[in-house]
């Protein structure tokens, strides 16, 4: 975690976005105390801004978005992986935060009852019980057998391959979509 910058007048938020991408040698990124990121890109500095990754799904670009208010988008890093060691540091805290997910293992039951579907399954972290809501919405087939869940918290979980489920597991898959 990186302190605020010394200027004071630096550290408030600016409304209005820079122009396309930018190269990371014209950023600074950081978390301050309360774990609030701020970016600051071509004299500008945007506060309480979440970062997306351009392809988080199927094809982690080196791409990485700052949105801020309105899910307008203030900055958008090129080749997010040469920042400097500071701002990585704090642009992959953030990013592991947001897209934070557990992968299933084994699915011991999926039941539904008035359109929603309680799972309950063995991830890489431990038991887990979840509720989806709109399978069409937030179960997600993406190629090669992965699939990507998302419960009505908004936790995400990944099958990375079906296929190496094993049979009954499958089959409680193969129900939902």
């Amino acid at each position: 975690m990186t302190a605020a910058p010394d200027n004071p007048a630096a550290a408030q938020p600016i409304t209005s976005r820079v122009d396309w991408a930018v190269d990371p040698q014209d950023v600074r990124v950081w978390l301050d105390e309360f774990h609030v990121l701020h970016v600051e890109a071509k004299g500008q500095t945007f506060s309480d801004v979440q970062p997306r990754q351009a392809f988080p799904l199927s094809a982690r670009g080196d791409y990485v978005g700052f949105i801020g208010e309105k899910d307008q988008e203030m900055v958008l890093v090129r080749n997010a992986s040469q920042l400097d060691p500071e701002s990585r540091k704090a642009v992959d805290e953030a990013l592991a935060r947001l897209y934070y997910r557990a992968t299933i293992l084994r699915i011991d039951s999926i039941a539904e009852s008035m359109g929603v579907s309680l799972w309950e399954v063995v991830t890489d972290c431990g038991y887990a019980k979840f509720e989806v809501v709109d399978r069409q919405r937030y179960i997600r087939i993406l190629p090669g057998g992965r699939f990507m869940i998302t419960d009505a918290d908004g936790n995400r979980f990944e099958i990375p391959c079906i296929y190496e489920l094993d049979e009954r597991s499958q089959r409680l898959v193969e129900t939902e979509t």
